[in-house]
C-alpha cells in the first residue's frame, strides 16, 4: 500500500517523498550551542554500536540536509549496511568537523514506526583558554624564571578556561612545562627539560559562571636548562579537549659548591704538604670554568698564609692542579713540575664543569676534583697559619 506522510516537527512541516514501507527514519533536533554557534551545517552520524562506527549513515543538520529545516536532521536508518530492524539499538552524535563543536551520544531503540523522533541534543560549546602566563614568584624580571642554587623553584603556569556550558562542565586541566629546544609536549619527564602536572588546581570561584581559573605548579630543579620554555595546558570537558600555551625563559644560574676549608695538617718547615683533594660541584644550570685568587690578609697581598709568629707564606707556595692527581711525597721542585702556582691576581682557568644531568643523585656527573698542595718555607717557625682562597665560577 502506498503511503504519503507529512510529519510536523516543532511546527516545521517536513514534506517527505512517498514511502512504500515503514522505513525507519530517525528525526531529531540539535539546538545551537550556548555560545551562539549554529548547529546547521554540522554533521549528524548514526551507527549500530554493536557493529561499530564503520557502518554508518550521516546527514547534514539544517536546510542543506535531508530535513530541509534549520536545526533538524533526518536519517534513513535502513541505509546501514547491516540493516535497521525493529529492536536494535542505534547511536547518534554530531561529529567534529574541525571546529570542536560536537554533542553527547544519544541512544535510540528502533520501535518499528516509519518516523522515530530522537531525543533533543545540544551542540556543545568547546572550551577556550585565555590569559595564560608563566612566571616564578619573583616580581622582577617579569615572565622570566630565576632558579636557586641547589634547590627547586616553584614555577606557576596559570590562566582562565572559558566554557559557555558552565564552569562545572570543565573537568580537568593538564599541563606540561618543557624546554623548547631539547624537549616537546608529550615527552617523558626529565628534570633538565620536561615537567608534568596532570591535575592542575581549578578555582571555580573565579570570574563569572562560565570561567574557571587554572593554576599549574611545577617544581623546577636548579639544573633545568637555560633556554626558552613552553607551558602547554589542555582543558577537558565532557566531550572535547582544548589546548593553549605560552613561553618564558629560564635564566642561566652559575653556582658551585665546595668545602669551606682546606686543611693541610701539621707540617715541618721546608716540607711540601701531601695532596689535598677539593671536590667542586656545579649547583647551577650552565657549564662553568673557574676563577682562582689567593691572599692572606687583604686581596692582592701576594700571600697565601699569615702565620701566628708574624711570618707569612708567599702566594706562589700554594699550588693546584685542576685536572689530575699527583699523590705521594714531593719536593718543592717536583711539585712545581705538575702543579700551578696560585696568584693573588684573579685568574681564569678552563674547567668545563658540567651541570647535573643524572636525576637519581647529585655528585655523579656534576662534580670534578681539584688537587692542592702548599710548601712551608724555613722562614716560618712551628706555628699556625691561615689564608683565604677564592674559587669562583664563570661561563664557558
Amino acid at each position: 500500500m502506498l503511503k504519503f506522510l507529512i510529519v510536523l516537527v516543532l511546527g516545521i512541516p517536513l514534506f517527505l517523498h512517498s514511502i512504500v514501507s515503514a522505513t525507519p527514519f530517525i528525526i531529531g533536533i540539535v539546538n545551537d550551542s550556548l555560545d551562539g554557534t549554529q548547529a546547521d551545517g554540522h554533521t549528524m552520524i548514526l551507527w549500530n554500536p554493536s557493529i561499530g562506527l564503520s557502518d554508518n549513515v550521516t546527514d547534514v543538520i539544517g536546510l542543506s540536509g535531508n530535513s530541509g529545516a534549520s536545526n533538524i536532521f533526518m536519517i534513513d536508518c535502513d541505509l546501514l549496511s547491516n540493516g535497521c530492524s525493529v529492536g536494535i539499538n542505534v547511536s547518534l552524535k554530531v561529529i567534529n568537523n574541525g571546529d570542536d563543536y560536537v554533542t553527547t551520544i544519544v541512544n535510540e531503540t528502533i520501535n518499528g514506526e516509519g518516523f522515530q523522533i530522537a531525543e533533543n541534543i545540544q551542540l556543545n560549546s568547546p572550551l577556550s583558554i585565555t590569559s595564560i602566563y608563566v612566571d616564578d614568584s619573583f616580581s622582577s624580571p617579569s615572565y622570566e624564571v630565576d632558579l636557586s642554587a641547589g634547590e627547586t623553584t616553584a614555577v606557576t603556569c596559570q590562566g582562565v578556561v572559558r566554557d559557555y556550558d558552565g564552569e562545572n562542565d570543565t573537568l580537568s586541566v593538564y599541563g606540561e612545562f618543557f624546554d623548547t629546544i631539547s624537549s616537546a609536549f608529550g615527552n617523558l619527564d626529565d628534570n633538565n627539560d620536561h615537567y608534568t602536572n596532570s591535575s592542575c588546581f581549578l578555582n571555580h570561584s573565579y570570574g563569572n559562571i562560565n570561567e574557571t581559573q587554572f593554576i599549574c605548579n611545577y617544581y623546577v630543579t636548579y639544573y633545568a636548562s637555560s633556554n626558552s620554555w613552553n607551558c602547554t595546558v589542555k582543558g577537558a570537558d565532557y566531550l572535547i579537549n582544548h589546548s593553549a600555551s605560552n613561553t618564558t625563559f629560564i635564566n642561566p644560574l652559575m653556582a658551585i659548591e665546595l668545602p669551606s676549608t682546606i686543611d693541610y695538617g701539621l707540617l715541618d718547615t721546608s716540607v711540601m704538604s701531601n695532596e689535598s683533594v677539593v671536590n667542586i660541584t656545579n649547583k647551577g644550570n650552565v657549564v662553568v670554568n673557574l676563577t682562582l685568587e689567593g691572599y692572606a690578609v687583604s686581596r692582592g697581598d701576594n700571600l697565601s698564609m699569615n702565620c701566628s709568629d708574624g711570618m707569612n707564606i708567599s702566594v706562589n707556595f700554594q699550588k693546584y692542579n685542576l685536572t689530575s692527581s699527583n699523590s705521594g711525597t714531593m719536593t718543592l721542585a717536583q711539585a712545581e713540575q705538575v702543579y700551578t702556582n696560585l696568584s693573588s691576581i684573579l685568574t681564569g682557568k678552563t674547567f668545563n664543569l658540567n651541570y647535573r644531568h643524572y636525576d637519581p643523585a647529585p655528585y655523579i656527573d656534576d662534580t670534578n676534583a681539584t688537587f692542592w698542595r702548599i710548601y712551608v718555607p724555613d722562614t716560618v717557625s712551628l706555628t699556625s697559619c691561615s689564608g683565604k682562597l677564592i674559587i669562583g665560577a664563570t661561563r664557558t
